[in-house]
């Protein structure tokens, strides 16, 4: 009777781990489930931000909540800067701003990755390709041609250069473009959105979580011209998650000030993971907030499921 009971005890005792290990695997995130967006956090009234944890943020997906799997600050060693500057030729500010540029490279972290490129009408010349060495990724800057060529669009070479960013899974990935913003090809008037190949680029950089972080370079550039060029930097950088530098239609003075701003916006992001519920196909956009009041939290809008 003993042997008995200890025999079904051990079954029941096998069979309720069974049920228990079946029930975890079935809740585990598919990889097509798990998601990676890059978030900045700043404080109103220059408030200093407390380090945010898993519980600080709410994900959500179409207005549903989703849940959290963990929250990697800008210090961590799974959050490393993947940065690709991006300058687009014809542009007479640049020649003058390349001390600048190299300082801010410099400046970046240790265990920074860096690209360096160029766009050129439709074609992209890639300087440096992505490399943890600081230094040469700096040295890799050189002066531009000032002069104008055929008709062409930035949007469409920055696609180009996004693909160079393919299996960087780990870190925040970022792009500095530095461009008058102004598209020849896709030109839609003063409306960025109906810019098919702005569109797709924005589209593009969601999906792949690659925030753009835009600078104005005007140098030679009409008021109409600068106008929407800088409309339609704006526009990408909102939509990407990342922050557009702009200032008046004769652009900055020196890139010192908008640089200095995008190095401290670096040392405030975060890299969530979090788990989708959504199986809806299609555009999902996506909201990221915080508990605090004071903290505005800036990501992209959403991406578009693969599935």
């Amino acid at each position: 009777m003993l042997k008995t009971i200890k025999s079904y005890l051990s079954i029941s005792l096998l069979f309720a781990l069974v049920l228990c290990f079946g029930f975890t695997t079935t809740k585990a995130a598919s990889p097509e489930q798990v998601k990676v967006v890059t978030v900045t956090v700043k404080a109103n009234n220059k408030v200093t931000v407390p380090e945010l944890g898993r519980d600080d943020f709410l994900v959500s997906e179409e207005g549903t909540k989703q849940e959290i799997l963990s929250v990697s600050p800008a210090t961590s060693a799974n959050a490393p800067i993947n940065l690709a500057v991006v300058v687009e030729e014809g542009s007479s500010q640049i020649n003058s701003e390349l001390d600048a540029i190299k300082e801010f490279i410099n400046s970046l972290p240790t265990g920074s990755q860096v690209m360096v490129t160029y766009l050129r009408g439709n074609f992209v010349q890639t300087a440096q390709s992505f490399t943890t060495n600081l230094s040469e990724a700096g040295k890799s800057l050189h002066v531009v041609s000032t002069s104008s060529n055929a008709p062409a669009s930035p949007y469409l070479a920055l696609i180009d250069v996004m693909k160079q960013f393919n299996g960087m899974q780990k870190g925040r990935n970022q792009i500095l473009f530095i461009s008058n913003g102004v598209d020849g090809l896709g030109f839609s008037g003063f409306s960025p959105s109906s810019n098919i190949y702005l569109e797709r680029a924005i589209k593009i950089a969601q999906q792949e979580n690659i925030s753009i972080y835009s600078l104005f370079a005007g140098g030679g550039t009409s008021r109409r011209g600068a106008f929407i060029g800088q409309n339609n930097l704006s526009y990408l950088s909102e939509e990407t998650g990342g922050y557009a530098f702009t200032s008046g239609l004769d652009g900055f003075v020196t890139f010192d000030s908008p640089l200095k701003q995008f190095r401290e916006i670096l040392d405030n992001q975060y890299v969530i993971t979090y788990k989708s519920s959504n199986d809806d196909k299609g555009f999902r956009r996506v909201k990221v907030t915080t508990d605090f009041s004071n903290i505005k939290v800036t990501a992209p809008k959403g991406y578009v499921a693969s599935k």
